[in-house]
């Protein structure tokens, strides 16, 4: 969705690398909203994870109980984590910029994340009585976490 023109854009209209600016703010405010979207979506799949806990409850089955309860922890860290991870924020006057070129490398970066994201919803939604399922979820997390690490680095260095 594209923002409204307002009077700075038309007088930044007259500022030259202006509308590249602007273009790179309208992708940061993409990369926010599909960072919240993944959020949400590892959320969801938290509720329904607590929900199955309390199914487990009853039946005194203890050592799956714990797995799972790992595994929500970690899903409830990763998604925070993935909420407000660092973003290729640089303002106009800034010396370092990241360049659109930059943040189709993040794009990309990103659909990793998704991938993982995606493998977590699933399981959780449909594997979840499976007895390796909180393990596969607790291994998706730290691959989570090495990407949300790989994508900090590379933004890092254009900061």
């Amino acid at each position: 969705m594209e923002r409204k023109i307002n009077l700075f854009d038309k007088i930044g209209n007259l500022i030259p690398g202006y509308k590249g600016y602007v273009i790179r703010d309208e992708k940061r405010n993409t990369d926010k909203k599909f960072r919240d979207e993944l959020s949400s979506r590892l959320n969801e799949s938290e509720k329904y994870l607590i929900h199955y806990q309390k199914e487990l409850i009853p039946s005194n089955d203890i050592i799956n109980l714990n797995q799972w309860e790992k595994a929500r922890k970690a899903l409830n860290t990763i998604s925070t984590k993935i909420k407000h991870t660092t973003y290729g924020e640089s303002s106009f006057f800034s010396e370092k910029q990241l360049k659109e070129e930059e943040l189709d490398l993040i794009y990309n970066i990103d659909l990793e994340l998704t991938e993982k994201v995606s493998l977590i919803v699933k399981t959780i939604q449909s594997e979840i009585t499976e007895p390796m399922s909180a393990g596969f979820v607790l291994n998706q997390i730290m691959d989570i976490e090495k990407i949300l690490s790989k994508r900090a680095t590379f933004i890092n260095v254009y900061k």
